[in-house]
């Protein structure tokens, strides 16, 4: 199934009577919800106009910018298309498409663990993206039916001043040091670039992460959560998240509606696509898809004693019990992607959420040398692992995906591939 509009014959006869995709991406400064923003509007798949807002920096814009205030696109029911208007949840988390990365956990020498940048200096360790300075620039791609348009940041994370590597095992090799002298705050340049292209129902996201102001592998560890944010993505009806599905080396779905720390799930079913990760909440669904093979993904999954398991079989059918209070779904570190597992109540096991983040995941090792060249996943099950290319550059690329869900997800049918029907990047 290519799209979830392809599940009605009428809409397979509105289709045939659909003219060729208009050619051009139409890019327009204009004001969205009162925010100044960078306008793209093309045309997808089905010939239904689609757009996306990216606010700006500056120019009267309060905070800063680099990321979607809105996203519309339209969907065919009862005989007619309609806008579906996808909008900046608001509040500190508000928006789509920003950075945000965690600095790994820690053992300190003199005892306790923790992250250094809140353990020595008191600092936030995963600051959103969204709190810092851009310059965008609207990009030349030469292709009239392909636009594109980039923002650059520069990104705070601590690290050591002299290596740390891993042992066999992925633990660091020596404790962490305390003292501030011993220790650094590093920057790194964070480049961010939207593709979007005619006849293509999902935008490319594009991230790369420099790591070439860290003085050398082994000094910082941490992990990438961008493109991240909260979008109202259900129709402005704010309905709980019915499910939660994902998929890295296998599938994962939330089982019963709605989503709650009680949830039945299955992890097993061997995954032949491309990673993704979305939420559905009633008819809706938003998620993200990395547009290559899994076997192929730019980064690396950290390891899930659940991955591969079911709730039935997962620590004997209680769920996640290194948790206060435990819980039947995967620990929330367990959770490959940043998703519905933080806005979950702790106080009420049975009790459901409207929080909508979304955002991609991986290992929390990035940064670290040749002391660790695999990754495992689970305990029998790994990927060789690069966390310090020799250009000092992680780049990886997800598609946005928006609609009304279908059977089985529909970022999980796009995740099929092989085209993704996703705008393509250079």
């Amino acid at each position: 199934m290519r799209s979830a509009f392809f599940a009605t014959a009428a809409f397979v006869a509105t289709l045939a009577a659909c003219p060729a995709h208009a050619a051009a991406v139409e890019h327009t400064e204009t004001v969205v919800n009162g925010v100044k923003v960078d306008r793209y509007q093309w045309r997808d798949s089905n010939n239904r106009p689609r757009t996306v807002s990216l606010k700006k920096q500056g120019e009267s814009n309060p905070g800063n910018g680099g990321y979607a205030v809105q996203m519309t696109y339209q969907v065919f029911e009862s005989g007619a298309w309609r806008t579906v208007r996808v909008n900046d949840a608001g509040g500190n988390d508000g928006g789509f498409g920003y950075f945000v990365s965690h600095e790994r956990f820690r053992d300190f020498a003199g005892g306790g663990s923790g992250t250094i940048a809140r353990k020595v200096f008191g600092q936030d360790d995963s600051p959103l993206g969204r709190h810092f300075a851009v310059v965008g620039k609207r990009l030349n791609t030469g292709d009239p039916e392909l636009a594109a348009h980039r923002f650059r940041l520069t990104y705070p994370r601590y690290g050591t001043v002299k290596p740390i590597p891993k042992d066999a095992n992925g633990n660091d090799v020596g404790p962490t040091p305390v003292n501030p002298d011993k220790l650094k705050l590093y920057s790194l340049g964070i480049t961010i670039i939207w593709y979007f292209q005619s006849g293509k129902d999902h935008p490319l996201i594009r991230t790369v992460v420099d790591m070439s102001n860290v003085d050398g592998r082994d000094r910082v560890n941490f992990d990438v959560r961008g493109p991240y944010g909260v979008m109202h993505f259900d129709g402005g009806e704010n309905r709980p998240i019915k499910q939660a599905i994902w998929g890295d080396r296998f599938h994962f779905k939330t089982l019963g509606s709605p989503l709650t720390r009680s949830s039945e799930w299955t992890w097993k079913a061997r995954n032949r696509g491309a990673r993704y990760s979305a939420l559905i909440a009633g008819k809706f669904e938003m998620g993200l898809v990395e547009p290559r093979r899994f076997n192929r993904s730019a980064l690396v999954d950290g390891w899930s004693g659940a991955r591969g398991r079911t709730s039935t079989l997962y620590n004997g059918g209680n769920g996640c019990t290194l948790q206060t209070p435990p819980q039947k779904i995967p620990c929330d570190w367990e959770w490959p992607y940043q998703s519905a597992q933080y806005s979950l109540p702790y106080d009420d096991p049975n009790g459901p959420t409207t929080g909508k983040k979304i955002a991609w995941g991986s290992a929390a090792y990035y940064g670290t040398g040749p002391s660790m060249p695999v990754m495992y996943d689970t305990s029998t099950t790994s990927r060789p692992f690069n966390g310090f290319p020799a250009d000092r550059k992680i780049k990886y690329d997800v598609c946005a995906v928006l609609g009304h869900t279908v059977p089985g997800g529909l970022a999980r049918a796009v995740a099929q591939g092989p085209s993704y029907n996703c705008a393509n990047a250079p």
